[in-house]
Formats: C-alpha cells, sequence, structure tokens
C-alpha cells in the first residue's frame, strides 16, 4: 500500500523554488527569501539552499510578492550556486 505524504512533506513540496524562464526576455521566480543584489545587469536571488543570478541588459524586477518575483529584461545567463 501507498504511503501518504505527511503536512510538512506536502509544505516543504510546495515551497521549493521554481523558475519559469520565457525566452530570453522574462523569468518567473517563485518560492525565493530575497533579493541579494540588483542592477541593471545583475541580479541575484536567494532561493534557500541556493542562490540564482540573472546576467543581461535591462534588468528588473516587474512583480514581486511574498510568493514570488518576475525578472525581466534581456536575459543573457542564469546560474546557480549554493549558499554556505
Amino acid at each position: 500500500m501507498k504511503r501518504l505524504k505527511t503536512t510538512e512533506e506536502l509544505i516543504t513540496y510546495t515551497v521549493s523554488p521554481h523558475l519559469e524562464l520565457i525566452g530570453n526576455r522574462e523569468c518567473v521566480v517563485e518560492g525565493l527569501k530575497g533579493i541579494v543584489e540588483y542592477h541593471p545587469d545583475k541580479i541575484k536571488i536567494d532561493l534557500g539552499k541556493y542562490c540564482v543570478s540573472f546576467l543581461g541588459d535591462g534588468l528588473y524586477i516587474n512583480s514581486f510578492t511574498h510568493e514570488g518575483a518576475t525578472v525581466e529584461g534581456t536575459i543573457l545567463s542564469v546560474s546557480f550556486e549554493g549558499n554556505a
């Protein structure tokens, strides 16, 4: 018989970071913890266990809520690094 997930397992699953890249002009980021760096050529976002950095031109955050953010502009690269 299959074991049902506990409430804690479901909460952990639902708040896991999720990125949706739409071409090279927009990225929807869900599950963020905060903004680490914010410049027109680089935006770095804290996702808990790791950070994601966007490099490009004319980058900005179009929307920001407690659930996530939308990075827009010309995205040239996306990179991940662990948090110590």
